[in-house]
């Protein structure tokens, strides 16, 4: 007989600021999130270390970043990651066009994603998986050379964002664009090398990304499969993280709901297994 579903509650970003990773400390001592993956380009890169070294039961990747901050290897290293301020592209949909018509260099990916596995590992943190900030690591090309460096630094996981389409998500016509992203992420996922590597049998979190409050977080749960193992994406913060550009990200009411009674007391009557990997 097969065994309850195993669930891994992995909560994005930690390190871009401390009111995420003061959020995500929270959601893991006092809730259900059991992972969580650091940005090495972080502002609150060692303060997100700090907080994991004494949390031995925090399991902790690598959130692989090519939008929004700046290169670890410098600008001059990765030319053509860069824009004329010497920072990467502000997000995905800036960094795909480039992408898909070969206009970003692969030794350039890799020379950066290498800098920042390096961080995290000389910070003396146990690296147990590798994903991607807007899911970069999925990218046609860069899919490669994350799977490469996977093996080179013997990672044993990498996440696979592809999640599937549920009754849930056809009700509001408002996130049929949100809907059709997934779609459009699900398909690079199935063209990329990742599906072969270590990962989980299924992921969730992308269509409620950034507004996981309580009732949306509840409806996720109720709709996991009843064995296997799955990844649930999560953007826990504190008040202190306030939306600016195209963040409008729910960080408090995420790491409300993901510390709720009522959801780990759901979670517990549906026999979910919370894992770290």
């Amino acid at each position: 007989m097969s065994g309850p579903v195993k669930l891994i509650v992995n909560a994005d970003d930690f390190g871009i600021s401390e009111a995420v990773n003061n959020g995500i400390v929270a959601a893991h001592d006092r809730g259900i999130v059991t992972s969580t993956s650091l940005m090495a380009t972080g502002d609150a890169f060692e303060h997100a270390v700090a907080l994991a070294r004494a949390r031995p039961r925090l399991a902790v990747g690598v959130h692989l970043v090519l939008t929004e901050q700046r290169p670890l290897a410098g600008a001059v290293a990765v030319p053509s990651l860069v824009g004329p301020g010497g920072t990467f592209a502000p997000h995905l949909e800036q960094l795909l066009a480039p992408v898909l018509r070969g206009r970003i260099s692969l030794a350039h990916v890799r020379a950066e994603l290498d800098a920042q596995i390096r961080r995290v590992r000389d910070a003396g943190i146990a690296i147990g998986h590798l994903d991607g900030h807007q899911h970069v690591h999925v990218l046609p090309g860069i899919a490669r050379v994350v799977a490469d460096l996977a093996a080179a630094h013997k990672i044993s996981a990498v996440r696979y964002p592809a999640e599937r389409v549920r009754g849930y998500m056809l009700r509001d016509p408002r996130w049929l664009r949100r809907l059709a992203e997934q779609c459009a992420l699900n398909a690079f996922c199935a063209a990329s090398p990742l599906k072969r590597l270590r990962r989980s049998g299924d992921f969730v979190g992308f269509y409620f990304g950034g507004r996981l409050d309580e009732p949306n977080l509840r409806t996720v749960l109720a709709g996991l499969p009843a064995q296997g193992t799955v990844e649930l994406m999560c953007h826990p913060g504190d008040e202190g993280m306030q939306p600016s550009g195209h963040w409008h990200y729910a960080w408090a009411a995420e790491r409300d709901a993901l510390t709720s009674r009522r959801i780990r007391d759901f979670v517990a009557a549906r026999g979910v297994q919370l894992v770290s990997s």
